[in-house]
């Protein structure tokens, strides 16, 4: 025997024990492609069949394979989930191509251990209940065809679009920037994980929570909750800007989910007006229909710097319009003038102090046209303790007082508050105001005109009525030469009646007396 003939033995032996591993190998090989050949079938009925049955949907597969080596796999393309009975709307689900893994234990038990999913597209239908007769069906009974279970399904850059109800409606899209579903069954809940974009405001939502089981008869009424977070950029609505941050909760059924919730923006402005950015906070209860993306506001408290809002309202969509029509009442016990001036004029500081309360329809229509030409408002106002920042104008009005009260003179009468009270109105960019009417010690001013938010003119006209005679707001030779018009300026109860006009802008206001209406009593 040579030196290497043992060596050459084992090198010999090894060989024969490799080619009988690889005939093994090829041998289990070709027997579980057998095998999977023989499974594929049945499992694509399966599948098909528990789709169908558990979704209350008609199900195609353009294709479908299972491979069992090295680990049990599926994979498909072309899925199609066609709501039964709605070949009028577009499939309830649709899916490119799909890929899952499973267990040897999930072939007989039908659990795959995780879905990725590549073209999701979802499209809830309306609700139909009230349209077609009654159907004794109810997830999770009777027929759901055979069980089945997933770990774990994903999904990148997918898409879900909700079906209105009325044809005068736009579909509600969301582009899904990716979704895990978690112990997806169809017949209990199941968890989620979720990123989306927002259209208008532009923003991010990021969401988790639990859905199901679902409702087969009517997707629309299948269980909802969870949280959600939301930054946007106010910068894509025209006509205000701001950096908005929210977060929340809400639960209910996909057609009255019941949400919760705070925003934030510290720099909200409107940009139009160049005016000051003041921070803005609300918190809010809403009633969303997401089947259309229309919104009932039970009540949003809204804080503007130190001034607080309640508003109550509906936010809704128009088919063939971009973005949602806003309808509000709105009401304040304790508006600060500062607050309100700063974001709508220019001036700084802010020409006014006091508080207001006030009530006002909001209706803010959709489309591409600008926040303040296409805003609309209505409603009353009452200022109390005004003051002007402006020691001139102050000035004014404390001497408006002085000789109103025939004490001109007098400069224990200083720093004097004014009342105010005025219906207005907004629309296309102009304020008009009705009824004002402004009060201090001794004098009242009535007027009426309008207001150019963007320009800041003025076109007002009023009456001023003093209790003092007119020689009595003058002293020295004023005061005799006023004595023969005492009697003509006295009308309707005042002791002097004066007619007025102001223009200019509200930088640079201009007042001039109308001669001819003042001696007329108009």
């Amino acid at each position: 025997m040579g030196a290497h003939e043992p060596y050459n033995n084992a090198v010999v032996n090894a060989k024969r024990w490799l080619i009988l591993i690889s005939g093994a190998i090829i041998i289990v090989a070709v027997a579980l492609a057998v095998v999977a050949a023989g499974i594929e079938p049945r499992l694509r009925s399966d599948v098909e069949r528990a789709l169908s049955k558990r979704l209350d949907s008609v199900v195609t597969l353009e294709a479908f394979d299972v491979e069992l080596f090295p680990r049990p796999a599926i994979s498909g393309r072309g899925l199609v989930i066609r709501h039964r009975g709605r070949t009028d709307l577009p499939p309830l689900i649709t899916v490119a191509a799909f890929t899952g893994h499973a267990g040897w234990d999930g072939i007989i038990s039908r659990h795959v251990r995780e879905v990725a999913l590549d073209g999701l597209e979802i499209a809830i239908p309306p609700n139909r209940r009230a349209e077609m007769p009654s159907v004794s069906v109810s997830s999770g009974s009777g027929d759901d065809g055979p069980p089945f279970s997933i770990g774990s399904v994903t999904a990148t850059n997918a898409r879900l679009s909700i079906l209105p109800k009325r044809v005068d409606k736009d579909p509600r899209i969301f582009d899904i920037y990716s979704v895990e579903v978690r112990d997806l069954t169809f017949v209990s809940p199941s968890t989620y994980v979720a990123s989306l974009t927002n259209p208008i405001p532009e923003g991010r939502i990021e969401t988790e929570g639990a859905f199901g089981p679902w409702d087969r008869e009517d997707p629309s009424n299948t269980p909802l909750d969870g949280r959600f977070t939301f930054d946007a950029d106010l910068g894509t609505i025209k006509g205000i800007a701001g950096v908005l941050t929210s977060n929340g909760e809400f639960s209910g059924p996909l057609n009255n989910i019941v949400a919760t919730g705070s925003t934030r923006t510290p720099d909200f402005r409107i940009p139009k007006l160049k005016a000051a950015a003041l921070p803005l906070d609300t918190t809010f209860r809403a009633v969303v229909d997401g089947t259309n993306g229309d919104v009932q506001l039970e009540r949003v408290e809204a804080r503007l710097a130190e001034s607080t809002f309640i508003a109550k309202g509906f936010v809704v969509g128009t088919k063939g319009i971009k973005g949602k029509r806003v309808v509000l009442d709105v009401t304040s016990e304790n508006a600060r003038m500062p607050d309100i001036l700063s974001l709508t004029v220019r001036t700084t500081p802010p020409a006014m102090t006091g508080v207001a309360t006030l009530s006002t329809s909001f209706d803010l229509p959709q489309g591409p046209a600008d926040v303040i030409e296409k805003l609309r408002l209505e409603g009353k106002v009452s200022i109390s303790g005004a003051r002007f920042t402006s020691d001139t104008v102050q000035d004014k009005v404390d001497e408006l007082s002085q000789r109103g009260q025939g004490r001109p003179k007098d400069d224990a009468i200083a720093d004097v508050a004014s009342t105010i009270k005025a219906g207005f109105s907004l629309k296309d960019g102009t304020v008009r105001v009705t009824g004002l009417a402004y009060a201090v010690p001794g004098a009242g001013i009535t007027m009426s005109g309008r207001y150019q938010l963007e320009s800041g003119t003025l076109d007002f006209t009023g009456t001023a009525r003093l209790r003092a005679s007119a020689s009595q707001t003058q002293t020295g030779f004023r005061h005799y030469l006023l004595k023969p018009f005492d009697s003509l300026l006295r009308k309707g109860g005042a002791g002097t009646r004066l007619a007025f006009k102001v223009s200019g802008t509200v930088d640079d206001p201009k007042v001039g007396i109308e001669l001819g209406r003042t001696l007329k009593g108009r």
